[in-house]
């Protein structure tokens, strides 16, 4: 039974992955540039992170990872319009020194892995989920494109080195 579950879970993911090869170069360079000028202020600005578009509670808050059902995502306001974002992976890290930026695309964020050495990724939220997307890492156990799930528990952080 669970040959068959894999099987067919291998042969979704194949298929879902064959669907989004089929793009083209350059429209994906035409639609990277719409979407960043339709983001940029009438004067060609980056947008700020007080224009009211960019909605920070979503993401402000504690969050429990999915696997446990423990708090592993911490996101406070902190100076300077960045924010302070905390993430826990069960069994494998725990990154600490997160500084978050909110942007159109969601919150991005720089830590610093287990080796000592920067790590990078986005945080996106959907009504009460956040998913962790690791975006430019050199650890082994965290590879580019590595995804977490956690669920908001609530719209306050506690926030583990206060």
């Amino acid at each position: 039974m669970k040959l068959k579950i894999i099987i067919g879970l291998y042969a979704g993911i194949l298929l879902f992955s064959g669907c989004a090869s089929n793009t083209s170069v350059v429209a994906g360079q035409s639609a990277a540039v719409n979407a960043e000028s339709a983001t940029k202020g009438i004067n060609n600005e980056e947008p700020n992170v007080n224009d009211a578009h960019l909605d920070d509670t979503i993401y402000i808050g504690e969050y429990l990872d999915s696997d446990v059902n423990e708090p592993n995502l911490e996101i406070a306001r902190g100076d300077d319009d960045k924010y302070i974002v905390q993430i826990g992976i069960y069994r494998l890290t725990s990154l600490s020194d997160g500084i978050g930026e909110l942007t159109a695309d969601g919150m991005n964020f720089t830590a610093t892995d287990a080796a000592g050495n920067p790590i990078r990724g986005i945080i996106t939220a959907d009504g009460q989920a956040a998913t962790v997307t690791f975006t430019d890492s050199t650890w082994d156990y965290l590879q580019n494109g590595s995804a977490f799930q956690y669920t908001k528990s609530s719209d306050t952080s506690n926030i583990w080195n206060e």
